[in-house]
């Protein structure tokens, strides 16, 4: 039941931004459904109790997914102005890896805590806040709240716009990213269990954090302008702009491989455990 929810809530998300974007995503002859139909086979194949697929098929597939989400907006030229807009078809495809991910993590406290209450205390508890961090941070990124809370202080504070406050957006994501490693240091113990998924996400912060300073370099063409000039510069811009698309689904695409693993890893423990019991 849980498996059908999750792949409804991912299909329901596809065909709503579908809908929303229609006119730009009719210029992609709606090609961008093929990618995450697999997409959502690939969420009902991963929830599954049994027969889950291992580690390296998913990380596989969810680059190749990735690969044909830019390989659409790049040849399509579905936005009028640079493709990867906020709306476009990577930004589809990060908010349902987000929320798989938040799927994922709820299903793996649910596991590890069993009937025991819920403290914070609790190791497993972990991967209840992990879940609804990702929860909060795929609203985030349909909803641009990051971006709205940078509009805001702007206006609250009467900041005029410059090269350093305009950039606050993107620092905000660097910063979740730093709020998320010290959660992970203090239940440090749980996370070291799973050694897959601690080497991935070593892997994925790394990734994540040069997505935001690309993020932060082409927030504004003046960096690029001032190492480059005009010319050179504009092309930098425009190639480091798509570069941190690619790290962001790149960055996700490791964070989900990292707690897949750790699902599987944690149902071969479990598994083990009542050989461990008998004596030698």
């Amino acid at each position: 039941m849980y498996r059908k929810v999750c792949t409804i809530i991912l299909a329901l998300i596809v065909g709503l931004v579908s809908v929303d974007n229609a006119v730009y995503f009719a210029r992609a002859y709606y090609l961008h459904l093929l990618p995450m139909f697999a997409f959502c086979v690939l969420a009902w194949a991963m929830l599954r109790d049994e027969r889950t697929p291992e580690l390296a098929p998913v990380l596989w597939s969810l680059l190749g997914i990735g690969a044909a989400c830019v390989s659409l907006e790049l040849t399509f030229q579905v936005y009028k102005h640079h493709p990867f807009d906020e709306n476009g078809f990577v930004t589809l495809l990060s908010v349902c890896q987000l929320a798989l991910i938040c799927f994922v993590c709820f299903h793996l406290w649910r596991e590890r805590k069993g009937d025991n209450p819920l403290r914070i205390k609790d190791p497993a508890t972990i991967w209840l806040i992990i879940s609804l961090g990702f929860a909060f941070l795929a609203v985030d990124e349909k909803a641009l709240l990051h971006e709205g809370l940078d509009r805001s202080l702007h206006k609250v504070l009467h900041l005029h716009a410059t090269g350093w406050t305009s950039r606050l957006d993107d620092m905000l994501i660097g910063l979740y990213g730093l709020a998320a490693l010290v959660v992970l240091w203090f239940y440090f113990a749980e996370i070291k269990r799973y050694r897959r998924c601690f080497s991935l996400l070593r892997l994925g912060f790394v990734v994540l954090f040069l997505s935001v300073a690309a993020d932060m370099a082409s927030n504004r063409p003046d960096f690029f302008h001032w190492l480059l000039g005009p010319g050179a510069g504009d092309m930098a811009y425009s190639i480091v702009g798509g570069l941190e698309e690619v790290l962001k689904i790149t960055s996700e695409a490791l964070f989900l491989g990292a707690f897949h693993s750790a699902v599987l890893d944690r149902r071969t423990q479990s598994a083990a455990k009542p050989d461990s019991s008998v004596p030698a």
